[in-house]
């Protein structure tokens, strides 16, 4: 279903061609019928000669009411955009034209009513100023029908190009991410809390779980009706009524979302907004840093800070990067448009694109890693998948830009062609900027090969080693290690990653603590010196210690003792002797060989039981089931 709205300056007109198309009075409130104006939204539905369905909706002219005309014109596919041939173009037919421009609305067209008022010279003069107004914009070649909504002239020719636009106007597309947004609210008999919204991104069926905002809570949906009458399914561009259950009804509010997206928690986390703004050229105020301002998204108002990226004001007809921290989190897709007004007087600033969700407003120092935002900008679909991966480095696929504006499988085809030309690469179901892993890969080798340098002595470095080196990577941190031991930039031993070739080497201070501890080791050769007093002569011995291990000179028997590896290749060589000429072994054997007495005998037996080269029988020891290795 294709929505067309309309747009224009109060008293216009705007309502009567509406009842003149449709036969409906989209004034449905009775403070509407008093006072002769649109204050709400109103709802009429056209149907073609060819049974194609259209919805019409009716917005408020009146200044004080141009945020409700922001919430229907956020949904349309079609602007209808009104002026009267009697006032011409007035301050809400700019500020209508602009909000609809900045919203992203790309189809459209001009009527100008009442022409039963004026001489026909007077219409070509005025036509003539609407085109210009609307010059280099997505109305400049719209076409103009002048009609009168009084008598019904040139209506015909009006309804004559509404039926044809069917077919040359595509309805909404469906995403896979249905979002309601509720511009109704109310309670029915029967049915408990019902909502109404322009469907979009996705469709909603009788007895689907959806999600509730901002109330982040479940419901499921119990009745659909579309054009008052029940429907299973509703379907992207349709007009929805919805009655749900499992929520109270006072989660459902004028400015939620409905969706088919259970878990918010995305948005709740991530609550602050980087955003493309363009003031208007005729903005009031510039856009000052830390300047309090009301965004409207959807149906949703929310008033809160903006942060300048780069400037300190952004000034009327001028265009940036903005971040907006708003008072309450806002449930809005990358890709989603927006209009910015000031909270008093409410008057429109601008408006634009939501470009990224953050969970803070960013400080100076962060804000080279936030440099992807500016390459968003056009806003396209190539462009949002190249600066996410330049953002998060790897990415699961079916995670990439899962909060957009966007289906999977237009992401999907998207990544295919860049793999194909060799701007993504992928590792198993990830995928990755081949020029932004390359620097990321090159810098944790970088930060490798310094380490390496000053503490020559090290086997490796672990995972967790690595993470605290590039802490803003621990997320992908494995995958880009994986990325590294592949293409065998890296090795890995055991669960230490190192450098191909390198040799582990001592030098300095802990050389010197190294001799001292390999010295009381040669010394002690099956008495040594407990390790935790070998520890605790400080952080070089410990390190030192460390290099003995991991070097193979040592071997650290359990919690308790280290022996230079061939005086413990000589005790396990010995166990192993006795016990092919005997069935057991007991401490007592062990000391009668080496001296030893039971404070050493006993840890290291314990410790061939863990080994598995021997298992305690009583207080005697028998082979273990790795005795023969």
């Amino acid at each position: 279903m294709i929505i067309i709205g309309t747009a224009g300056h109060i008293d216009h007109g705007k309502s009567a061609i509406v009842k003149r198309l449709t036969g409906t009075d989209p004034d449905r409130l009775p403070e509407e019928k008093e006072r002769g104006m649109t204050i709400d939204l109103g709802f009429a539905f056209y149907r073609t000669p060819f049974g194609q369905q259209m919805a019409l909706i009716d917005v408020p002219g009146h200044e004080r009411f141009v945020k409700n005309m922001i919430a229907g014109a956020g949904g349309i596919d079609s602007v209808m955009l009104v002026v009267a041939a009697d006032d011409g173009w007035m301050p809400q037919s700019e500020e209508h034209f602009q909000i609809t421009r900045l919203l992203g609305v790309r189809h459209g067209i001009i009527v100008i009513n009442k022409i039963d008022l004026v001489e026909s010279d007077w219409l070509e003069l005025l036509e003539q100023e609407v085109k210009q107004k609307v010059a280099d914009s997505f109305l400049q070649d719209a076409p103009v029908f002048r009609v009168s909504a009084e008598t019904g002239e040139g209506l015909d020719s009006l309804t004559e190009y509404l039926n044809q636009l069917p077919d040359h106007l595509a309805s909404r597309k469906n995403i896979g991410k249905a979002r309601l947004a509720i511009d109704r609210s109310f309670i029915r008999p029967g049915m408990g809390g019902v909502v109404t919204g322009t469907l979009r991104g996705g469709t909603l069926q009788v007895g689907q779980k959806v999600g509730v905002w901002p109330g982040m809570v479940t419901g499921k949906v119990r009745t659909l009706q579309s054009r008052g009458e029940d429907v299973q399914t509703a379907v992207p561009g349709q007009r929805t009524a919805a009655s749900l259950t499992g929520v109270d009804r006072e989660q459902l509010i004028r400015g939620g979302v409905v969706t088919d997206r259970a878990d918010l928690k995305f948005f709740a986390e991530h609550p602050v907004l980087a955003l493309a703004v363009e003031m208007l050229h005729n903005a009031r105020v510039a856009l000052s840093d830390r300047r309090r301002v009301l965004l409207i998204v959807g149906t949703t108002e929310v008033q809160g800070e903006v942060r300048l990226y780069d400037r300190k004001s952004l000034d009327p007809a001028q265009s940036g990067l903005v971040f907006f921290v708003p008072d309450h989190p806002v449930y809005a897709l990358v890709g989603d448009h927006f209009i910015l007004r000031l909270p008093t007087p409410m008057v429109t600033l601008g408006g634009g694109a939501i470009l990224d969700h953050l969970a803070a407003p960013p400080r100076r120092k962060q804000l080279d890693r936030l440099s992807y935002l500016r390459d968003r900008l056009p806003l396209s679909l190539e462009s949002l998948v190249l600066t996410e991966l330049q953002k998060q480095v790897l990415v699961s696929r079916e995670a990439l830009l899962a909060e957009s504006d966007y289906a999977a499988a237009e992401i999907s085809e998207i990544v295919d062609r860049l793999i194909e030309s060799g701007q993504i690469g992928r590792i198993g179901h990830r995928v990755y900027s081949s020029d932004v892993i390359r620097e990321e890969t090159e810098n944790i080798v970088t930060a490798l090969r310094c380490e390496f340098e000053d503490k020559s002595h090290l086997k490796g470095l672990s995972l967790v080693e690595i993470g605290r080196k590039r802490s803003h990577l621990r997320p992908i941190l494995p995958g880009l290690l994986e990325l590294l031991v592949r293409e065998g930039s890296v090795e890995l031993k055991g669960d230490l990653y190192d450098l191909p070739g390198r040799g582990m080497s001592l030098k300095g201070v802990i050389r010197q603590a190294y001799d001292e501890i390999m010295s009381a080791l040669r010394v002690q050769r099956f008495d040594p010196p407990a390790l935790s007093y070998l520890a605790s002569r400080g952080k070089l011995h410990q390190q030192a210690i460390k290099y003995i291990i991991e070097s193979g000179e040592g071997y650290k028997c359990g919690s308790d003792f280290l022996f230079l590896s061939d005086a413990w290749s000589e005790i396990v060589g010995f166990v192993k002797e006795h016990l092919k000429k005997q069935e057991r072994m007991a401490v007592a054997d062990l000391r009668d060989r080496f001296g030893l007495t039971r404070k050493f005998g006993i840890p290291i037996l314990e410790e061939l039981d863990r080994l598995g080269v021997t298992q305690r029988d009583g207080d005697f020891r028998v082979k273990g089931k790795n005795f023969e290795k």
